[in-house]
């Protein structure tokens, strides 16, 4: 393998290339953020058992008017973007599955509604990906990420609080708010680091590490700090401001890192209900992956809405899922999780394919995945779901309809190649 290093500079007069046509991105935000209060969570600590109430039935007038207001401006679009069917071809299999699996275990109305839920935003995103090109899709979604999780996370320290961050209006809990802050945090990041950023474009960045800070995540931290170092190795052009920042940002990372007790009092925080500890997740998984090989609940599952399992010699009864592979494997069997393993596998390989995206999906797909191993929603009526459908639908593209590079198209619309006004040279590296 043969490597260079060549400095470019910009040419003075270039255009950016064009985003792609399509209606106002007001529509589009507005949109995703029906989507995500739709999807968020309403009331901490309760789970869809079946049956309406006032706040069931205002979730489901936001999706149904998202899904609507997505339908009526696919139908007036005038240029369409082709969409593949392989994700809907992979989520279809798994939401039968769980009805099957719910059917079988008698708790079929509360796991339908959940099923439609899951596929009524999967069509919402459809519909979307049919009039936006995929900058604009994500960068969309991405600002109605950060709307609600700011939101929620400023009002949650209006009404005070001790220890992590958690959300007043909505009140969402800290891995939540992680969830919403750490996508927008990549993403600005991915165009802080080839200098197309306004100031505060970087002030933004800087709110949202900060929210995922003071939320203690520590699955969402540890997500987004190799989905960042990810990013950083698949740049194949860097600014020059780029790099002395980043050389001058390595010795600050070690101190905070090794002097300062703030990594390690994240690593080590004590959470007050011993059910979410570590030790407590892997009594849910055990009764999950001992469950006989004989029975359809291990084949087919048992249905969306299970939420918990119970369990045998503790002084609980039930002990909820926190992984999204567990969760699937109770839900919809081994064989719905094995569709929505190859479904990861596919994303992972075109992302790694096509050099045009990758130094962009395939860390937000690393930073969802991470987060997946440790929490539920990977194929739930969540966030987490949205995002990675979006991820997977913008992935379907042919490779011409993926557009400009995206290391050389401005992904923030506005924001120019000469962030601090200079023309700056960039550093790209052939391998």
């Amino acid at each position: 393998m043969r490597g260079t290093i060549t400095a470019q500079w910009p040419r003075a007069g270039t255009k950016e290339p064009r985003q792609g046509a399509g209606p106002s991105e007001l529509h589009l935000i507005l949109i995703w953020l029906m989507t995500v209060s739709s999807v968020v969570a309403w009331r901490q600590g309760v789970f869809y058992t079946g049956g309406a109430d006032p706040v069931v039935v205002l979730k489901a007038l936001l999706q149904f008017g998202a899904l609507g207001w997505a339908s009526l401006l696919c139908l007036n679009c005038r240029a369409h973007f082709p969409l593949g069917v392989r994700s809907l071809g992979f989520l279809l299999p798994i939401l039968a599955l769980s009805v099957v699996g719910a059917l079988a275990e008698g708790n079929l109305a509360a796991s339908l509604v959940l099923a439609i839920r899951v596929l009524l935003m999967a069509l919402t995103v459809m519909f979307l990906a049919r009039c936006y090109a995929p900058q604009r899709l994500l960068w969309a979604l991405a600002v109605a990420l950060a709307v609600v999780g700011g939101i929620s996370s400023v009002s949650g320290l209006v009404i005070g609080g001790h220890g992590r961050l958690s959300g007043g209006i909505p009140p969402l809990s800290p891995n939540e708010i992680a969830l919403l802050a750490g996508l927008p945090a990549l993403m600005l990041l991915h165009e802080t680091l080839r200098a197309r950023v306004h100031w505060w474009h970087s002030g933004g960045l800087l709110l949202l590490v900060g929210i995922l800070i003071l939320s203690e995540s520590r699955t969402a931290l540890i997500g987004a700090a190799c989905a960042a170092a990810l990013m950083v190795l698949l740049m194949r052009t860097l600014p020059v401001q780029t790099l002395v920042a980043t050389l001058i940002a390595i010795p600050v990372l070690f101190y905070v890192t090794f002097y300062t007790p703030l990594v390690r009092a994240v690593l080590e925080r004590s959470d007050s209900a011993e059910l979410l500890t570590f030790n407590s997740r892997t009594i849910s998984w055990s009764a999950v992956l001992q469950l006989p090989v004989d029975s359809w609940q291990r084949w087919v599952g048992q249905g969306l809405s299970m939420k918990t399992i119970p369990v045998t010699g503790q002084y609980w009864e039930e002990q909820v899922f926190d992984s999204s592979w567990i969760s699937l494997l109770a839900q919809a069997g081994v064989f719905g999780a094995v569709l929505a393993l190859l479904w990861v596998l596919g994303c992972l390989w075109v992302a790694l394919r096509h050099r045009k995206v990758r130094s962009l999906y395939l860390p937000l797909l690393a930073f969802i995945l991470v987060r997946s191993l440790m929490e539920n929603g990977l194929i739930d009526a969540g966030v987490m779901f949205l995002v990675f459908f979006a991820l997977s639908l913008c992935l379907e593209r042919p490779s011409r309809e993926f557009g400009p590079d995206w290391e050389h198209e401005p992904f923030l619309g506005t924001a120019k190649r000469a962030t601090y006004g200079i023309s700056a040279p960039t550093i790209r590296v052939r391998l």
